[in-house]
């Protein structure tokens, strides 16, 4: 049986294991294998300056077949290199791409009203990150995902605290993942199963922690930035939060010093009251722990500054996991 005229499922097949520039070759020879190669040639876009394929939102604004065979798309340029009318383009090609699983648009920032040309729903999208702010076009914009699990938003956010549209409560009903600022987290994780937050920018406080606490799952993977008493917090964070497995806090106090045995003794007998805890790091510093008796639920935690009786520097094995962690 000649190629071209084999079962669809079979050209399928084959074409999965071709690489972009062959299913382009593909595209251009019989009528049976130029949709099956489209089809997988436009599954999976990944745009960027560096990849020197800026042109294909051109087609995909202009073939809205294409758009639809669309199933993870992400786009990555300097924002200084492109002008609003590519941006058009690049919204006009999304509301086209309804069946769109993941999606990332790291652009300029205040470019979020692409978004708004997208006037249909993406009722397959689970992933959804951006370099935009939240402002009302995102919140327009996640009122259309249903299905959507991982957001990141909002997540270079600066000092200046901006007004935050109210979201639906809705609006992403399934959320388990949020990346982001303190003050976008303070709308979104409220009345939502958000079980995993980080949060790179902003200054968490404990008023935030008591706010984060009314996800509706237990929340089990957390990351923030504070320019609280480290202490402090993480006392708010066991109240609140008391399924954590793994904890990360940065903070602007001065670590330069090593911390005093007291510190340690305190942030020990915090650290056991999480029985489900993992791992925890703070300010860089991961945590020593050691599994408890096989009876017994949780970790012994680290309550002591780590001494050593080597005292010649010389000796000293700096390609250690101990020199790099402590």
């Amino acid at each position: 049986m000649p190629f071209p005229q084999l079962p669809v499922e079979l050209l399928d097949a084959i074409c999965q294991l071709a690489q972009p520039v062959d299913l382009a070759v593909l595209s251009r020879t019989t009528t049976s294998l130029h949709s099956v190669a489209q089809r997988r040639l436009y599954r999976h876009l990944s745009i960027s300056t560096n990849s020197h394929n800026l042109s294909a939102i051109v087609t995909l604004a202009n073939k809205s077949g294409l758009a639809q065979h669309v199933r993870t798309f992400s786009l990555r340029v300097d924002s200084s290199t492109i002008f609003n009318s590519y941006l058009q383009l690049v919204g006009t090609a999304l509301s086209r791409m309804t069946e769109l699983v993941s999606l990332d648009l790291f652009v300029d920032s205040g470019a979020s009203w692409m978004l708004s040309k997208a006037k249909c729903t993406f009722p397959r999208l689970t992933h959804f990150a951006s370099s935009f702010s939240f402002d009302a076009h995102v919140a327009e914009f996640l009122s259309k995902t249903e299905a959507l699990l991982e957001l990141e938003v909002d997540s270079n956010h600066s000092d200046l605290e901006v007004p935050v549209p109210a979201l639906p409560t809705e609006s992403i009903p399934h959320l388990s993942q949020l990346v982001g600022s303190p003050h976008v987290a303070r709308v979104v994780v409220p009345g939502r199963p958000v079980a995993s937050i980080h949060l790179p920018s902003g200054d968490l406080t404990e008023e935030d922690v008591v706010t984060l606490a009314k996800s509706t799952s237990h929340v089990v993977v957390f990351g923030a930035t504070t320019n609280s008493p480290p202490l402090q917090l993480l006392e708010s964070l066991v109240q609140h939060m008391p399924r954590l497995i793994y904890l990360r806090l940065m903070t602007t106090c001065d670590f330069s010093e090593a911390p005093q045995p007291s510190f340690y003794e305190q942030t020990a007998k915090s650290l056991t009251s999480l029985s489900d805890l993992q791992g925890f790091e703070l300010a860089g510093l991961h945590w020593g722990s050691a599994e408890k008796d096989p009876q017994e639920k949780g970790r012994v935690w680290q309550s002591q500054p780590l001494v050593s009786d080597i005292v010649d520097v010389e000796h000293i094995d700096v390609d250690s996991d101990l020199f790099y962690v402590y």
